[in-house]
């Protein structure tokens, strides 16, 4: 796509994610039609964006580096993630994101010099705010087709009165294909949160205003922040590069996609074969049918590649694979 044509940046970009969600006017919007989609009513006096990168205790511990992260005036905390490559144990790498940021309210923060004082730790009694996960998927999830946009808490319950007694960990899964221009048009959005997402997911193929400003007057400003013509040369050129980069990470991910599904059976490949044979080959094992697995037997075999392995990434057996 040649740059004259862009009208609007598209969010699903880190680039385009990060300019339209670092404005407070557009967090605010966003976040209260996902609340209202739930019926709850949240009320956002002011948000202050916090520190996106998490380090471990020790050193070996994974760093945890979120795309955007956010504190209500009220002490509940945000983390909100775009997400275009199909993840592996989604929900539990997401518990995993989620967890660390309740995790990390009992850091200490040195005020002055290396040394931390008694009267430093004693700051904090493990006063716990709520997290909450609002993650953004670029991509299907197998198995949940019918639920577009879930909401799930963990939570503890008094078994005897029915009570919740601990609400710290939330998180939102929102499946961004189900609002494309293909599945679903305009006029089909009835409710606030599906304007939104509609336009997240169509923003840069758009070649007139945002749509649905006049039922949500938040929507206004993410057309103003999301314009590629007010961008500086320099955050333009920023954007193509993530943009190409994108297309074409895309465009490998549908052709392996189409390749690995013999009748209509794609789960496996979406990212599959994009990131390398022997990484797509297990996520063909892992999610696709037999179909898929035969297919990929076949590919394996034809590069040459021993049975021993071919049966480890398919799960057929050598007599099955000897017949192909």
């Amino acid at each position: 796509m040649k740059t004259k044509d862009f009208l609007y940046i598209s969010p699903i970009t880190d680039f385009g994610f990060k300019k339209c969600f670092r404005d407070e006017i557009v967090m605010k919007g966003f976040l209260t039609a996902l609340f209202e989609y739930a019926g709850i009513k949240l009320n956002i006096v002011s948000l202050t964006y916090l520190n996106n990168e998490s380090d471990g205790d020790k050193e070996k511990s994974r760093r945890v580096i979120y795309d955007l992260k956010c504190k209500l005036d009220t002490g509940e905390e945000f983390i909100i993630e775009m997400q275009n490559e199909k993840q592996s144990f989604l929900d539990k790498r997401i518990t995993y994101y989620v967890a660390r940021g309740i995790s990390n309210q009992g850091d200490i923060i040195k005020q002055k010099g290396d040394t931390i004082t008694k009267k430093e730790k004693k700051k904090w009694d493990y006063d716990i705010k709520k997290v909450v996960g609002v993650f953004l998927l670029n991509f299907k999830i197998p198995g949940e087709e019918s639920h577009k946009v879930s909401r799930n808490c963990i939570v503890d319950v008094n078994s005897k009165k029915k009570e919740i007694t601990n609400d710290l960990i939330e998180y939102w899964k929102i499946q961004l294909p189900y609002y494309r221009k293909r599945s679903m048009k305009p006029e089909n959005c009835k409710t606030e949160l599906e304007y939104w997402l509609y336009n997240i997911a169509n923003m840069d193929k758009m070649r007139n205003s945002v749509q649905f400003m006049d039922k949500t007057p938040a929507l206004s400003r993410l057309g103003e922040v999301a314009s590629y013509h007010v961008l500086t040369r320099a955050e333009q050129e920023k954007y193509m590069k993530e943009y190409d980069d994108y297309v074409v990470l895309k465009d490998a991910m549908n052709t392996k996609y189409q390749e690995g599904a013999d009748k209509g059976e794609k789960r496996g490949y979406q990212k599959g074969m994009a990131q390398g044979m022997a990484q797509g080959m297990a996520q063909g094992m892992a999610q696709g049918e037999k179909n898929a697995h035969i297919a990929t037997a076949k590919q394996m075999k034809s590069d040459g590649m021993p049975i021993e392995l071919i049966v480890k990434y398919t799960g057929l057996t050598a007599e099955e694979i000897d017949k192909l």
